[in-house]
């Protein structure tokens, strides 16, 4: 093993004897211990904190390239990480190079060790992120809450000048954050403090009736964008792009030039609508695992990437159950076609999840009418066989870590 492998592993090592708290006052008040322990990073950072249901990750990446666009400097952290546990503190667009990595996370896993606290795998990443951009005085910090917000340990954020960003809100992790919109989006609030500016979509009378109680509460400030635009993506867009230009004025500073917004459209969000041509295909992945992520995937795969036939290769994760006839019903509106196939994930942040059993997916597939129905059990496998097949377009979606197993193999 080289050192980066080594010292993953070491860290992995050390985390797996956490008391592991997914959600609760435990992770966060953990994680206050922590930033304390090391000096509250936290406080000496501007931080734009990004909070929702759908689009949380594309917003975050389209802030970040705004943001240097206009000439400052980042750092962006968002969960879970695609190809690399180096994406969980990114610098500039773009993640550490493995002997940096090294040199900032030794430094840093000593120190935590000093403080006798045992963190989660999320909180200790999270807790990098906030010390390593202070240490490199970073401009602006994006940060995307792992789940919900009050509870959340990127909550640890509280600072007066912070900006909160408030993407679209739904139906997901029912089991942790409520079964109804208005508890949903109270959690997802929770991430708005005292003299924050709050920037965010209308969205329904339940949700902004939370929304609004929390910012009265806090004496905060609400920033509504009005825009009409069904494109999720540059829905994303749009809304970072109203946060910069609020930042730019806060400066006295000229909005974006239409060339310095344009290179900042460029930017590539991984596994997010992610397109590739491999062996003759368009390849299209996309991590939506839920039916409102779904649908607004699906809308835009057909505006951006029409096609008479296509491919399907899915598969969701064992906590998906509830929703999984409704994303089925929704994926069969684009196609006949499905490939299902399993994964299982390792990580020490989804407690090992794996994927929903064969005989559940295919029921599923089969109650929404899909025409053609394959199960291939090994994801590689189940990739080689959709390539070998007519359509010229394939689609993978269902969980971000399906893609953990196909994504690495693929030309980006």
């Amino acid at each position: 093993m080289n050192e980066f492998t080594t010292l993953e592993s070491e860290i992995n090592q050390f985390l797996s004897k956490a008391e592991v708290t997914l959600h609760g006052k435990n992770m966060l008040s953990r994680m206050q211990d922590l930033t304390s322990a090391l000096g509250n990073p936290e406080k000496n950072l501007r931080i734009i904190h990004v909070a929702g249901t759908s689009g949380k990750t594309s917003t975050c990446y389209f802030l970040a390239s705004l943001l240097n666009s206009a000439g400052f400097s980042t750092g962006l952290t968002v969960s879970p990480h695609i190809d690399s546990v180096r994406e969980r503190a990114i610098i500039n667009l773009a993640p550490l190079d493995e002997p940096t990595w090294v040199t900032h996370m030794s430094e840093f896993f000593h120190l935590v060790k000093q403080t006798g606290i045992k963190p989660s795998y999320f909180e200790f990443y999270m807790a990098f992120a906030f010390w390593l951009f202070a240490k490199l005085k970073i401009d602006y910090c994006v940060i995307e809450t792992g789940l919900g917000g009050t509870w959340d340990g990127s909550n640890v954020a509280t600072n007066p000048n912070k900006i909160c960003v408030i993407t679209d809100i739904g139906y997901d992790h029912t089991e942790i954050l409520g079964s109804d919109l208005t508890t949903i989006a109270t959690e997802k609030a929770g991430i708005i403090h005292p003299g924050n500016h709050v920037f965010m979509y209308p969205q329904s009378p339940a949700i902004m009736s939370a929304i609004k109680a929390r910012i009265k509460q806090k004496r905060a400030t609400l920033h509504l964008s009005k825009d009409v635009i069904s494109n999720f993506f540059a829905r994303n867009f749009n809304l970072g792009r109203t946060v910069v230009n609020f930042i730019l004025e806060c400066y006295n500073k000229p909005n974006l030039t239409p060339k310095q917004i344009q290179r900042a459209r460029q930017i590539k969000v991984p596994a997010r609508a992610e397109k590739t041509t491999y062996k003759g295909k368009t390849i299209i992945m996309d991590g939506s695992h839920n039916p409102q992520k779904l649908s607004r995937f699906t809308q835009y795969l057909d505006q951006t990437y029409p096609s008479a036939s296509r491919t399907l290769i899915v598969s969701f994760g064992s906590n998906k159950l509830e929703t999984l006839d409704e994303s089925m019903r929704i994926l069969r509106t684009i196609s006949d076609n499905i490939i299902l196939t399993s994964f299982h994930n390792d990580s020490l942040e989804t407690f090992k999840r794996k994927s929903l059993p064969s005989t559940t997916l295919k029921a599923a597939a089969k109650h929404a009418n899909f025409e053609n129905i394959t199960y291939i059990k090994e994801p590689l496998a189940a990739l080689k066989y959709a390539i070998s097949q007519p359509p010229n377009q394939i689609v993978i979606t269902g969980s971000f870590y399906l893609l953990n197993h196909l994504r690495p193999t693929l030309p980006l």
